[in-house]
């Protein structure tokens, strides 16, 4: 059985009830990520393939926001409390310091992998072209950067780069970028959000998050132990 992090995700409740002018933003901007990228996300991959779905999948704010808005419209409550109650929060190893899962990959299906596939994170709309090594002998399709970037900049910043989306951690820290489960730890209550500072700060591992030094103004994120400065 694979570790999880120590907390019961299933107490979560804050998380669905955001403010509906969050949602109408996450909504328009995923929609126009997804008319920016039409006809562009072209796979050859074959369907029994999921390499693309382990480590950590990364996703904005909005995106997340987004994944919340289409569970409560297309998921039962009781599909919903059995994902947060198994799956937000797995970990790769079973010594607590190792990768989050995507909680939406269906691991023992033959195909269709993703739980949540209309709504997957834009790394996952991209993950099939020349981002991600493949096993098999395919042709991933071309991106070109600029396209990535103009997607990117639709879901992690507001109106012009200087302006980015972020959530308020603890003190001067933000989380810019997260896994899924980070994410409902930092958007669930006053409370989450200590714990989840007191685990990034306690372990020094931020789970490949990224996230902002507001005093020192700079992105950053633990890894082994180690606080390393990402380029701005």
């Amino acid at each position: 059985m694979k570790n999880k992090l120590d907390y019961d995700f299933t107490s979560l409740e804050g998380i669905f009830q955001r403010p509906e002018p969050l949602n109408v933003f996450a909504l328009e901007r995923m929609g126009a990520v997804k008319d920016l990228l039409r006809d562009r996300e072209s796979y050859s991959c074959p369907p029994s393939c999921r390499q693309c779905c382990y480590g950590s999948i990364l996703m904005s704010y909005t995106e997340f926001t987004y994944i919340m808005l289409y569970l409560q419209e297309s998921w039962s409550w009781e599909k919903i409390f059995a994902l947060f109650r198994t799956r937000v929060g797995l970990l790769t190893d079973n010594d607590g310091t190792g990768t989050l899962l995507c909680p939406f990959l269906q691991e023992d299906a033959e195909k269709e992998h993703c739980s949540i596939y209309p709504a997957r994170p834009l790394i996952c709309r991209v993950f099939g072209t020349t981002a991600a090594p493949c096993e098999e002998p395919i042709n991933p399709s071309a991106m070109e950067e600029s396209l990535f970037y103009r997607a990117y900049d639709l879901l992690y910043y507001g109106h012009g780069r200087e302006n980015f989306i972020a959530l308020n951690l603890h003190k001067n820290w933000a989380v810019y970028e997260a896994p899924f489960a980070l994410w409902c730890l930092a958007d669930n209550s006053k409370e989450t959000r200590i714990y989840l500072y007191n685990l990034i700060a306690g372990q020094k591992n931020s789970f490949n998050a990224v996230l902002y030094d507001r005093e020192k103004c700079n992105f950053f994120v633990y890894r082994s132990g180690y606080k390393t400065i990402l380029n701005q």
